[in-house]
């Protein structure tokens, strides 16, 4: 008996020694796989000019030494650094952090948030499509403004230097006084020599929005619907990769697009581009009612096609035009009639009816102005159309 439980005692410890080494092995290897796990590597930067362009530009300060820091001593920069801070501290206060604050209450828990965003008609505006979708991995922005390469600052003289800050300036009185670009002063707008186009507002607004850029190229739509690089001297868009955080990635593209029926239907590479961008929301913000008329009916059908959400106020889609039986409607504000400048011929009987049946609970107005209303009548409309499942 005595041996039994001898013998009993040495097995019962052999296997709490087996299951104790087994315990602190496990233990030891959870370690070690932690000590393994690496730290993220951040995004490489192709060319650190591109961000000290754009703090430039923005009246940004420099991060470190280099040609455009020596410029911060200028007359003219520090005059661009003082205006360009009243213009951003306006543009916060009298609209940027209100979309924020709406877009994550009431914009963000309604659609899928985290897909490319389409943006038909949209000049240089990446900062709304920014605010109202600050989770789309993708921007695709659309319009007839031309992009064209940045002047050499390196050869430019104080006098441009001031001509062409001040033109910069001029150029976003619109967008931050009306939310929107007017496209007569947009060509008169960022003109210095042989020097002009959009991309001096697309590096403000990246730089200002907090992104870093990681690389630009010139690029145009194949034939198969691919953007591909082109060393085109008449380059139609650009594709600009950037992050906020240092280690995730998103893009923005712009590109130079009538889109037009006549246009589209001789050039099908571009609805092809479209499709490629698989599952998609639509932002839709003083369209000039383009898409009302028959003559945009091709660039209609690639806004509907494979998009979760649109959102829009009354110069975007006509409402005759959203089905039903795919499409939840949502509606924000008061319906009225269009601005003067449109004609009475954009009013949409079938609108106004819809907002007159809603109670006004159901249909809020955003807080914050938002389209061609803002000046005119400060009455604003806008619709949430939301793919039905």
């Amino acid at each position: 008996m005595k041996k039994y439980l001898f013998r009993s005692s040495i097995f019962i410890a052999i296997i709490f020694s087996i299951f104790s080494c087994g315990k602190e092995n496990a233990e030891v290897q959870k370690l070690e796989t932690k000590v393994e796990e690496k730290a993220p590597t951040p995004l490489p930067v192709v060319s650190e000019e591109f961000n000290r362009v754009a703090l430039f530009l923005s009246g940004l300060p420099q991060v470190d030494s280099n040609y455009y820091s020596q410029l911060e001593k200028k007359e003219f920069w520090k005059l661009h650094e003082e205006q360009m801070k009243t213009i951003w501290e306006k543009a916060e206060g009298s609209r940027l952090s209100l979309i924020s604050s709406w877009t994550e209450k009431s914009l963000i828990p309604k659609i899928k948030s985290d897909l490319p965003l389409y943006y038909p008609f949209a000049g240089a505006d990446f900062l709304h499509a920014w605010y109202f979708y600050p989770n789309a991995p993708a921007y695709h922005l659309v319009a007839l403004e031309n992009v064209s390469k940045l002047p050499e600052f390196e050869k430019m003289s104080d006098d441009q230097f001031t001509e062409y800050l001040s033109s910069l300036r001029n150029s976003l009185r619109d967008v931050i006084g009306k939310s929107y670009f007017i496209t007569m002063h947009m060509q008169t707008d960022l003109r210095s020599g042989n020097y002009s186009g959009i991309l001096p507002l697309y590096f403000v607004f990246l730089s200002r929005t907090g992104h870093k850029l990681l690389n630009l190229e010139t690029i145009e739509i194949d034939s198969l619907g691919n953007h591909k690089v082109t060393d085109n001297k008449n380059f139609p868009g650009v594709r600009i990769k950037m992050t906020k955080d240092g280690f995730n990635e998103k893009e923005l593209t712009y590109m130079k697009f009538d889109l037009g029926n006549d246009n589209l239907v001789a050039k099908q590479e571009y609805n092809k581009w479209v499709a490629s961008l698989g599952e998609k929301n639509v932002f839709l913000k003083a369209a000039s009612y383009l898409l009302h008329y028959n003559s945009f009916e091709e660039a209609r059908n690639s806004i509907f096609s494979n998009t979760s959400s649109i959102f829009q106020d009354d110069s975007g889609i006509a409402y005759r035009y959203i089905d039903s039986t795919k499409f939840e409607t949502n509606i924000f504000g008061e319906y009225t009639r269009p601005i003067k400048d449109f004609g009475d011929h954009t009013f949409q009987k079938d609108l106004e009816s819809l907002y007159l049946q809603t109670p006004q609970e159901k249909r809020p107005t955003i807080p914050f102005p938002l389209g061609y209303h803002v000046v005119a009548d400060k009455i604003q409309n806008h619709q949430l159309f939301i793919r039905k499942n």
